[in-house]
């Protein structure tokens, strides 16, 4: 049976604060990813959308952030096993950039399409 204590639920957000500090002090495209994020959001409140808007929104900028951290693991893992499988690393580094880099480009194109009535009042 697994007990849930306090210091258990602290330890777990430390941790997860930690990875996210460390992503963010170490991967460039996290940065770029979080600056967009935060001008999405202030013209979420500056536009003031609808709840079914912001919730799209929500998602898309979710999605975008867990991508980019799902890929500082996905590099962190693969460097610490590349020595032996250089090309299959580069493949698989590349493949995850590319995940990354669809979602960000169908948040932008969703977002574009989203903000589109708001900005042409």
């Amino acid at each position: 049976m697994v007990v849930i204590t306090p210091n258990g639920i602290k330890n777990s957000f430390r941790y997860a604060l930690r990875g996210l500090v460390h992503t963010f002090q170490t991967q460039q495209s996290f940065r770029i990813q979080s600056v967009a994020a935060v001008v999405v959001i202030v013209l979420m409140v500056y536009l003031k959308v609808t709840t079914r808007d912001f919730i799209v929104l929500a998602m898309l900028i979710a999605l975008v952030m867990i991508l980019e951290l799902i890929n500082t693991v996905v590099e962190h893992l693969t460097d610490l096993v590349s020595a032996r499988l250089a090309p299959v690393a580069q493949i698989v580094k590349d493949a995850m950039a590319a995940a990354v880099l669809f979602a960000s480009i169908m948040a932008a194109v969703i977002g574009g399409v989203v903000f589109w009535p708001y900005l042409s009042r």
